[in-house]
């Protein structure tokens, strides 16, 4: 039907068979036979991108291509298999921004891929992911082979950060504890500054492997501390104790000196225990008496009652 016999309903219906509303353009397909399975359609589905604030873009482009190099067809090209499938990877914000970006704007996959990583990425969350890059920092209770794998997930979240191989390496070293830069320069024999980049990353990855699977190689001195602190004083204390205990028993039992009553002045007894003398009796003949007397141990019920009488002298 050509255009001259259209009636006025017929324009208004649009041909969606060709696929032109589309943003992707498709490369086309030389092999004589080409189809998408359904099952790998939901194998890409099940992992889909909603463009929420806390999911990484460059995260899902990597798990992407993972799927899509699973597939090789012979008259079929990587960018006509990445361009068909990328849609069924996206959903909601994502999927709705896809649709939004115009007719026929991405004909390869490097300007797809590019246009949803900055979309999605943003100034903001790039300008986050520079900072966290710039300012790294080990962990108290993180192995060098734990900080390095953080601190290149930062690099691979943040792709396009511009920073250069050089400052990456310093950024890192810098940002490592005092004992794991000391054991990275011991390991190098002193010389790791004087490295080039290559070398120093390659070091790097070498103790950080090893640091992996080396039972002491995790930084924990900070949160141990308290409790080695712990731990040598109950130990100091435990032997304060046990000296104090081994210096009694050396002294031998107490002392049996006597002493002297506050009240009366004589010895042999104390206050409490004081039973003042006959006129009679001197004071020499008073101290002889309770000294020799031989004492009663102390009871404190006994004193409610009356003690009984001196000898008459």
């Amino acid at each position: 039907m050509d255009d001259a016999t259209k009636s006025l309903l017929e324009y208004r219906i649009l041909d969606t068979t060709t696929g032109l509303l589309s943003s992707i353009v498709r490369p086309p397909i030389i092999a004589q036979s080409f189809e998408l399975k359904p099952q790998f359609i939901q194998f890409i589905t099940n992992d889909s991108f909603a463009g929420t604030p806390h999911e990484c873009p460059v995260s899902h482009i990597d798990s992407f291509l993972e799927k899509c190099d699973t597939m090789k067809l012979n008259g079929v090209t990587v960018d006509a298999i990445r361009l068909r499938l990328f849609p069924f990877s996206l959903r909601d914000r994502a999927k709705e921004w896809l649709r939004d970006e115009g007719i026929g704007s991405f004909d390869t996959w490097d300007k797809l891929s590019k246009a949803f990583l900055v979309r999605f990425l943003g100034q903001e969350k790039t300008a986050k992911l520079r900072n966290e890059l710039a300012t790294f920092r080990q962990s108290d209770d993180e192995s060098l082979y734990e900080a390095w794998r953080r601190f290149k997930r930062l690099q691979r979240q943040c792709p396009h950060h511009g920073i250069p191989e050089w400052l990456l390496i310093q950024t890192f070293y810098n940002g490592l504890t005092h004992a794991f830069r000391i054991y990275i320069v011991a390991a190098s024999g002193g010389s790791f500054m004087t490295k080039n980049p290559t070398e120093a990353k390659e070091l790097i990855e070498k103790m950080a492997a090893n640091d992996n699977y080396h039972p002491g190689g995790r930084n924990t001195v900070k949160t141990r501390g308290k409790f080695d602190v712990d731990a040598l004083t109950l130990l100091t204390s435990s032997v304060q104790a046990l000296t104090s205990k081994f210096d009694k028993i050396q002294a031998g039992p107490p002392s049996t000196s006597f002493e002297t009553c506050q009240l009366c002045g004589i010895q042999g007894h104390i206050s409490p225990q004081c039973q003042p003398p006959s006129d009679e009796m001197s004071i020499e003949e008073a101290n002889a008496f309770y000294t020799t007397r031989p004492k009663r141990p102390y009871d404190a019920q006994a004193q409610l009652y009356s003690p009984p009488p001196l000898p008459n002298f």
